[in-house]
């Protein structure tokens, strides 16, 4: 399978998610300078459905609960 790469590196639409959640403002206000709005909820959307979000979450909460010594994770 070959795939095709993106134009925009994944780490710059990665930034810009983090962008649009950190400032509130709507897909389709995405300075200029960043990947465009469509291609970035296109990633979003993707990674929301199939569960790409919640794994990383996980991930991270795990990691910062081991790196502040509690348990791993929050259930028994």
């Amino acid at each position: 399978m070959v795939r095709r790469r993106g134009k925009w590196p994944l780490i710059e639409v990665v930034n810009t998610i983090f962008y649009v959640l950190k400032n509130g403002c709507g897909w389709r206000d995405v300075p200029g300078d960043l990947p465009p709005w469509g291609t970035v909820y296109w990633y979003f959307s993707k990674w929301e459905t199939d569960g790409t979000w919640a794994r990383v979450s996980t991930c991270l909460n795990v990691s910062s609960r081991e790196m502040a010594q509690k348990k791993p994770s929050l259930r028994p």
